[in-house]
């Protein structure tokens, strides 16, 4: 029974460092999606008259400080005003370039809130 004991804390031991890598690698693929949105929004210009709520998927690849990729996906169908804006938000990112502390693939999103906080700081 003792060693029995022992395996299952060891499998429980292994699951929590797992566990805390996955978090802490999830923080860290955060952390460069907000360095790449924060620097956006330094370049972003939308369209007038946005919608009360909006949201934009971004997926970049940033290499040698530069967007090596960029992907804007609608999480529903777009509206005009999105089918507008989503261009706005890829040139953001180019214009804002280099990234020089970051580079991979990182996902974030851009909606009205995080705009509007962004732009406050």
């Amino acid at each position: 029974m003792h060693s029995l004991t022992k395996t299952f804390l060891y499998y429980m031991l292994i699951a929590s460092v797992t566990l805390a890598l996955n978090v802490t690698s999830a923080h860290a693929f955060e952390d460069r999606g907000n360095i790449v949105f924060n620097q956006m929004l330094k370049c972003l210009k939308l369209p007038a008259d946005a919608p009360s709520a909006y949201n934009f998927m971004v997926v970049a690849v940033i290499k040698d400080g530069s967007a090596d990729f960029l992907s804007i996906n609608f999480r529903t169908p777009p509206s005009e005003w999105e089918k507008t804006a989503a261009p706005l938000i890829a040139d953001a990112i180019t214009q804002c370039e280099p990234y020089s502390s970051t580079s991979g693939r990182m996902e974030f999103a851009v909606t009205r809130e995080l705009v509007e906080a962004g732009s406050k700081n």
